[in-house]
This record gives structure tokens, C-alpha cells and sequence, in this order.
């Protein structure tokens, strides 16, 4: 699986990308929005990880750019911002999940797996707090924020 990851944000970057390294991806990174679109357009990757607010192309529009060439892209947003819960915005119906820094890793991982990664560290998943096999909730009732206080 191609998995390209778009960050203007150097920390999450390198965050993203080391701990993604326990799937067996090919994996490129972006520093930038238009960079991302260059890269996807160029290596075709299956799955796309990016932030929403970058400064020269927002997330949205690497995934709207991106699906148009590749429409079997599945396409993650990160953002310190919320989205719109009613999703108003057809902006926001580009993206198959949605999530709010920080990530709730146990919920990322669910995703990943449900969209056919496979772990090869052996306990790379306890990275983020699940067995391989574990069914982690990803309904609504699964806090995006990685808080397990539902009361905050």
C-alpha cells in the first residue's frame, strides 16, 4: 500500500511518518500542500493522510485534486480544527475519516487496518494501545480527541 502523508508542520511530519513505519507502506511525505499534489499525481498512492490548514494548498483541496485523478484514493484529514459535524460544506465530504489533533492512535490504527494495512513490527499495534486484531470503535461514540474522559 502507497500511503503519502502532507504536513506544513515539521514535528507532526516526522511524528506521522515514524510511527507509521510498523505497517508495511511505501511511504512519502510532503511538506507542503502543492508539494503533495505533485508528489500524488506523479506516484499514485492509495491512501492519503493530510492536514487541513496548510499555507500554500489547504488539505481539501489536495484531496479534491488528488481524487479527481485517483478516485479510489482514500483520503484521511488531520486537523487541529474541528469540522463542521453536519457536514455542511461539500469541502468536507472529500475526506473518508476525519481527525482532531491530537489523534487518537488506537482509532488511527482501526482505520488503517480496515483499509488494508498490515503491521509488520512485531507489537508495533501496542504502539497505539491495540492488538492487531483488536475491534476498536470508530463510531461516533469513540472520542477523535484520544480522551478517554468523556466529561471533559
Amino acid at each position: 500500500m502507497k500511503v503519502l502523508v502532507a504536513d506544513d508542520q515539521p514535528d507532526s511530519l516526522e511524528l506521522l511518518r515514524e510511527l507509521l513505519t510498523v505497517y508495511n507502506f511505501e511511504l512519502k511525505v510532503a511538506p507542503t500542500g502543492l508539494e503533495a499534489i505533485r508528489i500524488g499525481l506523479k506516484w499514485e498512492p492509495d491512501l492519503l493522510i493530510t492536514d487541513i490548514a496548510m499555507p500554500d494548498a489547504d488539505g481539501r483541496h489536495v484531496a479534491s485534486r488528488l481524487k479527481l485523478s485517483l478516485p479510489a484514493l482514500v483520503a484521511i484529514a488531520v486537523s487541529g480544527t474541528p469540522l463542521n459535524t453536519d457536514f455542511e460544506s461539500a469541502e468536507d465530504l472529500v475526506f473518508d475519516e476525519y481527525f482532531v489533533k491530537p489523534i487518537n492512535w488506537a482509532r488511527l490504527h482501526a482505520v488503517l487496518m480496515r483499509h488494508g494495512a498490515k503491521v509488520v513490527e512485531p507489537g508495533g499495534a501496542q504502539l497505539f494501545g491495540a492488538e492487531p486484531d483488536d475491534d476498536v470503535p470508530t463510531t461516533a461514540a469513540a472520542r477523535l480527541d484520544g480522551d478517554p474522559d468523556p466529561a471533559r
